[in-house]
């Protein structure tokens, strides 16, 4: 009986992506409904409400089959609280999660959804150590998933062991753009230019993001690549006026490609979406100074004598 049930929760979750959206919900509801006394069931409705972002109508059949007590596998109730804790994670409620987490662990669970879990409690409390332990042990219950290898990497890049985290990353496939990225933030945390830029590249072929196109360019920049750098760094202020890094970045190139003028075009851009910098200030009135724009420099000259001012009656 419970695979029938499931077959018919399974085509409603078709019916919602192929855009019968109503009719899939209505089907949902109706099972809801109807198959109360069947726990396996609506464990697994659950779990697709969740998946489908009705947050609430989950928790809500979990704490129905908890309500059953004894009539509960203590294996159902174990799941039913995994999700529970996953559930409180998201909604950032973490006693509630870390009351079911550890009760789960105290009772003797060993499953790799709740060292992810744990790991994420632990990430989300900003206990990197912690949560990198547990991940450690989901990567020894399963040493082949890429999605858990690409998790510790990213902690352990988090926590300063860069060494670490490229000697796990190196046995990743690269088919994912998160993964790509991984990979080129924690080699330019390294030092290592050049693979951080490869790697960059490579998500740049799947994805145009500006943040991509801006690692791109920087890295490029960083290799003494101006010809490479200078279209990347062009292509995420055309993509997103407001990517307020990208412009004195930008200002560099030009540097150094001696467009003194766009560069201060740049830096000018930078100080009016930045707000009031200092060092960006003073630069840009440097480089007006040394183009002969007097006039532009003195109206910045006269915003760091205000600040100056303003810092002396402060003190």
């Amino acid at each position: 009986m419970p695979k029938k049930w499931i077959r018919v929760i399974d085509e409603a979750v078709k019916k919602i992506e192929n855009d019968e959206f109503e009719l899939g919900i209505q089907v949902l509801q109706k099972v809801e409904e109807h198959g109360k006394d069947l726990p396996e069931v609506m464990l697994y409705l659950a779990d697709v409400w969740y998946q489908l972002g009705h947050i609430q109508e989950a928790a809500d059949i979990l704490d129905e089959i908890l309500g059953k007590g004894d009539e509960v596998s203590d294996e159902l109730r174990q799941e039913c609280e995994l999700l529970l804790a996953e559930i409180a994670l998201d909604e950032a409620d973490y006693d509630k999660a870390q009351h079911y987490l550890y009760k789960l662990k105290d009772e003797g669970v060993d499953h790799v959804q709740l060292y992810l879990l744990l790991a994420d409690l632990n990430s989300l409390q900003d206990l990197d150590e912690v949560a990198i332990k547990y991940l450690e042990m989901a990567s020894q219950k399963e040493p082949d998933n890429e999605d858990i290898k690409t998790a510790l990497g990213d902690m352990y890049a988090k926590s300063g062991d860069v060494s670490k985290a490229l000697d796990l990353l190196g046995g990743v496939s690269e088919e994912a753009v998160s993964t790509m990225l991984l990979k080129a933030r924690t080699y330019a945390q390294h030092g290592d230019f050049e693979e951080s830029y490869k790697y960059y590249m490579q998500a740049a072929k799947v994805d145009q993001a500006p943040e991509i196109l801006y690692g791109c360019g920087l890295m490029a920049f960083y290799l003494g690549r101006l010809d490479e750098a200078l279209p990347y760094m062009e292509g995420v202020i055309a993509m997103d006026e407001e990517y307020v890094t990208a412009y004195p970045i930008l200002a560099d190139i030009y540097l150094s490609m001696g467009k003194t003028d766009k560069a201060i075009e740049s830096l000018t851009t930078y100080v009016d979406l930045s707000g009031f910098e200092l060092d960006q200030i003073r630069r840009l009135t440097a480089l007006l100074t040394q183009a002969g724009r007097y006039e532009e420099a003195r109206q910045y000259q006269q915003l760091l004598k205000q600040w100056d001012e303003q810092e002396e009656d402060s003190v």
